[in-house]
């Protein structure tokens, strides 16, 4: 009886968690609405940047595709002059005077001139041109014209 009495097991006491807040901090807290107008402008700017990094890169693969194209094409603008070049030595070298000359006289049997083929020719003194004239009947002041230019002549 006269011990103390003994006290019964309690189980600690839970503190509260909840932490309330003023309405105006609730509001501050939430988690922001996405505007439908923000949002189609942000994907608009999206993709209007997306496009112009697509069309400089496309612009990028067209500009090496024609420089490989162009070093080809002046690769072989090179070669064809070489071709050229070569083509047109041979041409010279087989059109030159001396290849003539030795092809006149191997394949034709052709000689050089000397002065036995050489002959002079006497043409009679003084040689005459006529001019002949389609004779018009226009009167006698153009036949008297005529005959003195013929005379003149």
């Amino acid at each position: 009886m006269f011990e103390p009495k003994r006290r019964a097991e309690q189980e600690p006491a839970r503190k509260n968690n909840v932490i309330e807040l003023p309405r105006e901090r609730l509001e501050e807290n939430r988690r922001p609405k996405y505007s439908r107008w923000k949002m189609l402008s942000t994907v608009l700017s999206f993709l209007i940047v997306a496009g112009m990094a697509g069309t400089y890169i496309y612009g990028q693969v067209q500009l090496a595709e024609l420089s490989d194209s162009l070093g080809t094409v002046t690769k072989q603008l090179s070669e064809d002059q070489s071709v050229y070049t070569q083509m047109n030595m041979k041409s010279e070298a087989q059109t030159s005077l001396e290849a003539v000359e030795n092809y006149a006289a191997d394949k034709l049997g052709m000689e050089k001139i000397n002065q036995k083929q050489v002959k002079n020719i006497a043409l009679s003194s003084g040689d005459k041109t006529q001019i002949l004239l389609p004779v018009k009947n226009d009167g006698w002041f153009s036949r008297l014209l005529n005959s003195v230019r013929r005379f003149l002549s």
